[in-house]
C-alpha cells in the first residue's frame, strides 16, 4: 500500500516528472560505468526541440522534396522506397553530411553496424540494439567507429572519422520503448558538417503534418522485398508521409527496411527552416521507429546540451599529431607536437582491416608504407592521453 500511495503522490505533481529509467554512461577508454541522474523537467511542456546547426563546412544547404511523392513509392503508401543519395544530391551539403555510418570492431576488423545522425558537436544518435545487448546493461562491442556522409565505399575525405568514447542508453532497455543510444565521440566532428535537432510532440496530429526523411546505410539484398542490390557502403534516402504514431513509435504503414537501417532518423523537414528527428528506427516492417517522448527527449538533451553550440576555441583536426607527407607513395612521418611519446599505432585499410600494428616509446615515428597498394587508409595513433584518428592517401 505504502508504495502505490508514493506512485500515486508522484502522479499529482504537475511541476516536475521523473523519467522511468535512468540513463547509463559506458566510457569505452577506461571502462568505467556510470549511472546518471533523473532529469527533472515541466510535464506541461507538450513539445520541444533542440538546435539544429548548418556547420563550418559551407553553408549549402540541399533543397530537398517537400511535397508529398508520387512515384517509386511503397504501395499503398505516400512514402518512397530507398534511392541512391549521390544520385539526387550534393552528399556534402547539409543535412545530407549529417548522416553516420557506424562501425563495430570485432577480431581487429572493422564491420558493418548501424545508421546515425549527428545531434551536437560530438554526439551520434542511434538505436540501443546496435551498440547495446538486449535485455542487458552491457555492450555488444569494445570498440565503435564512425564516419560522416560516408558514401561507395570510402570514408568523405572532407570530414574526419572517429572512434566513440562514451556511448550512452536507458537502464533496462528495451526494444518497444527505449530503443534508443548516443554515441559519444572523441572528435568533435560536428564542428564540420553541422547536426540536426532531437525533438518531441505530444500531439501526434502536429507531429504527423510534414514531410520526413530518413538518410540509412542498408546492409542486406532482399530480391523479394527491394531491387536494389545493398552491402552498406554506400547512403541511400527515403522520404514522404508518416501516418502511424503510438506513444513509443513512429510508423509508416506498407513499408519495410533493410539490415543497416536500424538507428536511422525520422527526421521532419522544411527547407532552411526544420531538420528534427523525432526517432530512430527500430522495426523493418512499417519502418517502425523508436519515438522520443518527453522523459527520453530531456534525458539525452541534458547528455548533449553542452555541445549543441559550436565552440570557436576548439581546433576541429588535432594538432597533437603531425602526419607527412599526406598522400604519400613510400613513408610517412607521424610527430607528436608535444613531445608526448606515441605509444601505438594501427594502421587500416578502406575494408577495416587491420594492415599494421605496432607498438612505440617515442615522439617521432617514419613508417613504411612503400609496400602497399594505391588507396585509402585509416592511421589511428595513440599517446598517453588521446586517440588520433586521420585519414592517409597512398598512390603509386
Amino acid at each position: 500500500m505504502k508504495k502505490n500511495a508514493f506512485i500515486i503522490l508522484l502522479a499529482l505533481c504537475s511541476s516536475i516528472y521523473s523519467q522511468e529509467q535512468r540513463l547509463l554512461s559506458f566510457d569505452l577508454t577506461t571502462g568505467v560505468v556510470d549511472t546518471l541522474e533523473i532529469v527533472e523537467f515541466d510535464i506541461d511542456i507538450q513539445n520541444e526541440s533542440t538546435n539544429f546547426n548548418i556547420g563550418k563546412f559551407n553553408n549549402n544547404f540541399c533543397t530537398l522534396y517537400d511535397t508529398p511523392p508520387t512515384e517509386n513509392i511503397f504501395p499503398n503508401s505516400n512514402f518512397t522506397r530507398k534511392r541512391q543519395a549521390s544520385l539526387d544530391f550534393d552528399i556534402n551539403s547539409f543535412p545530407l553530411r549529417t548522416s553516420i555510418k557506424v562501425f563495430k570492431c570485432e577480431n581487429d576488423s572493422i564491420k558493418n553496424s548501424c545508421t546515425g545522425i549527428m545531434i551536437s558537436r560530438k554526439h551520434v544518435l542511434t538505436t540501443a540494439h546496435c551498440v547495446a545487448n538486449l535485455h542487458e546493461n552491457t555492450l555488444s562491442n569494445d570498440s565503435i567507429f564512425i564516419c560522416p556522409a560516408y558514401d561507395n565505399g570510402l570514408s568523405n575525405p572532407n570530414f574526419e572519422c572517429s572512434w566513440v568514447k562514451k556511448v550512452f542508453f536507458f537502464e533496462n532497455w528495451n526494444i518497444t520503448q527505449t530503443d534508443f543510444a548516443v554515441l559519444e565521440l572523441e572528435l568533435p566532428i560536428g564542428e564540420e558538417t553541422g547536426w540536426v535537432s532531437i525533438g518531441f510532440d505530444a500531439n501526434d496530429t502536429s507531429l504527423l503534418n510534414g514531410i520526413f526523411y530518413k538518410f540509412s546505410y542498408p546492409t542486406e539484398t532482399i530480391p523479394g522485398l527491394d531491387q536494389n542490390s545493398y552491402n552498406g557502403d554506400t547512403l541511400y534516402y527515403n522520404y514522404g508521409i508518416v501516418d502511424l504514431a503510438g506513444e513509443h513509435f513512429l510508423g509508416i504503414s506498407n513499408t519495410s527496411g533493410i539490415t543497416g537501417e536500424s538507428g536511422s532518423p525520422l527526421i521532419k523537414v522544411v527547407n532552411n527552416d526544420f531538420y528534427t528527428t523525432y526517432g530512430v528506427l527500430t522495426f523493418a516492417a512499417n519502418l517502425r521507429h523508436s519515438r522520443f517522448t518527453n522523459w527520453k527527449y530531456y534525458a539525452f538533451k541534458s547528455v548533449i546540451e553542452n555541445d549543441l553550440e559550436v565552440k570557436d576555441q576548439i581546433v576541429f583536426d588535432s594538432i597533437d599529431i603531425s602526419v607527412y607527407p599526406n598522400p604519400t607513395y613510400d613513408y610517412l612521418n607521424i610527430v607528436s607536437q608535444t613531445n608526448q611519446a606515441i605509444s601505438k599505432i594501427a594502421l587500416f585499410d578502406a575494408n577495416g582491416r587491420k594492415i599494421i600494428e605496432n607498438t612505440y616509446s617515442s615522439s617521432q615515428i617514419r613508417l613504411d608504407l612503400s609496400k602497399l597498394p594505391q588507396g585509402l587508409y585509416i592511421l589511428t595513433t595513440y599517446t598517453e592521453k588521446n586517440r588520433i584518428v586521420k585519414k592517409i592517401i597512398k598512390y603509386d
